[in-house]
């Protein structure tokens, strides 16, 4: 039940974003006769500077600065759009980077179970983020940096006082890795907290 409302909201979050955009697309089409004029006439005067900034900031107002991860795969876009910003607005540093392809085959409920446990917010407020698609397999690793040291033991994080919680989702993680097959690596060096998943 917890899964299908955090579901709820990813979905209502990137139609927000879906909104945004196409919020901006409708004011740059009504303007669009004004601006290929002003372009026409820098043009011809052969002010190419000032036709590549006025194309600049064509392109920064199109910008959504809530559309973090357009990658084409409705689900992976929908989740990392909220969970990212989740993070940013909480975390002092979020470093992501995201190269897959838009007929990936995974369920939305599977990838949330995976990076909803993988992205949870850490006390150092760092995180990095590395999805990748590459010779038939879905790549990820999460880095999160801890001001204490965490327990690893065989893949797995032992229970302690401050991370019980972070153990189940783990937990969570690893039965979704068995159910594709897949491949899952937890480490812990110089008080950063990795997890690398393959699918």
């Amino acid at each position: 039940q917890s899964l299908m409302e955090k579901q709820m909201l990813i979905y209502s979050h990137q139609l927000d974003v879906l909104m945004q955009s196409e919020e901006k697309v409708k004011a740059l089409r009504h303007d669009m006769k004004n601006h290929l004029g002003e372009l026409a006439l820098m043009a011809g005067n052969q002010n190419n500077e000032e036709i590549w900034k006025y194309i600049q900031d064509m392109g920064e107002y199109m910008q959504n600065q809530s559309e973090l991860v357009s990658c084409g795969n409705k689900n992976l876009d929908s989740l990392l759009n909220y969970l990212l910003g989740q993070a940013k607005k909480k975390l002092n540093h979020v470093e992501y980077e995201v190269r897959v392809p838009s007929d990936l085959c995974i369920s939305a409920f599977d990838l949330n179970v995976i990076l909803g446990n993988l992205t949870e917010q850490t006390k150092d407020k760092w995180m990095s983020v590395d999805i990748y698609y590459e010779k038939g397999m879905l790549s990820m690793e999460i880095k999160n940096s801890f001001q204490h040291e965490l327990a690893v033991e065989k893949n797995k994080l032992l229970s302690t006082k401050e991370e019980k919680g972070h153990g189940i989702g783990l937990a969570n993680v690893r039965k979704m890795v068995e159910k594709y097959q897949g491949f899952m690596d937890v480490s812990n060096t110089n008080q950063i907290f990795i997890v690398k998943v393959m699918l």
